[in-house]
């Protein structure tokens, strides 16, 4: 057969690549989306209505309102809490379906609320929830570890967090698995998002090992991990919740989701 780019063993895959590249893993990474062959990759861009066969969305309390297409430049899911205390919203995928052992990633873009006090998040990865429009996490010690409370029925996760009613008001990363014991991280410079700022966060998720590369309005924060994280093995999926915890009203744009796998099946 002639030399040719369809010369190869296995198509659009990391040997296909190796034939035209070097496997140098940066390169590799930015490259991966093309790589389908050997990587699972989910991107979008919340353009146009939902597709509520990739997320379900939800909701507590009262009045808030659910994630749904917002008509803005180049598009986004918006929601917004409500000005009920203690109201939620939240957007997951539907299907628990994806292995820390296939070492997945989650970017995600999102514009946090015009007031950031009162406020709380947790988006990351985890086992099925009891209630998914609910945080897990119900308590945080103000201290570098960070030592967390966890409920909701999860017991394999991977996850950023900040609670403005907790001993720490500042983002944490918390992972555990069925192997090993909760851990936390006090995220170091402490962070918060800045007021309407714009947020891009990579986090991932290995066998026991959490995570994360943190930019907060164009400016790196950080990269941060957890030595634990959920088991291999243990299925789980990308969920985000957010929350008022005053009589303030946070309205919360999503303006990009990219979720890359290794795909290890055989």
């Amino acid at each position: 057969m002639p030399n040719s780019m369809l010369n190869v063993h296995r198509p659009f895959s990391l040997l296909h690549y190796s034939k035209v590249n070097n496997l140098d893993p940066r390169r590799v990474l930015l490259a991966a989306p093309t790589l389908f062959s050997n990587f699972y990759f989910k991107l979008e861009e919340f353009d146009g209505t939902l597709d509520t066969a990739e997320w379900t969305v939800g909701n507590t309390g009262t009045a808030p309102t659910n994630f749904a297409y917002n008509a803005q430049r180049n598009g986004a899911l918006q929601g917004a809490t409500g000005t009920t205390d203690n109201n939620s919203i939240a957007i997951y995928k539907p299907n628990v379906a994806y292995d820390a052992g296939d070492n997945p990633v989650w970017f995600l873009r999102w514009r946090a609320p015009a007031a950031v006090s009162g406020f709380a998040f947790e988006i990351g990865w985890a086992d099925a929830k009891t209630d998914e429009t609910l945080t897990s996490v119900s308590a945080l010690t103000d201290v570098a570890a960070a030592v967390p409370t966890v409920g909701n029925g999860i017991t394999d996760y991977g996850v950023l967090v900040m609670n403005t009613d907790m001993s720490l008001t500042t983002a944490a990363l918390i992972g555990d698995g069925t192997t090993g014991t909760v851990l936390g991280l006090r995220l170091s410079p402490v962070w918060t998002p800045t007021a309407s700022g714009i947020i891009d966060m990579i986090l991932g998720i290995s066998a026991n090992l959490t995570k994360l590369q943190l930019w907060d309005s164009g400016a790196f924060i950080g990269e941060f991990n957890v030595l634990n994280g959920p088991d291999s093995a243990t299925l789980v999926r990308p969920s985000a919740v957010f929350k008022t915890l005053d009589t303030t009203s946070k309205t919360i744009n999503i303006l990009k989701s990219a979720i890359l796998a290794e795909e290890n099946a055989t």
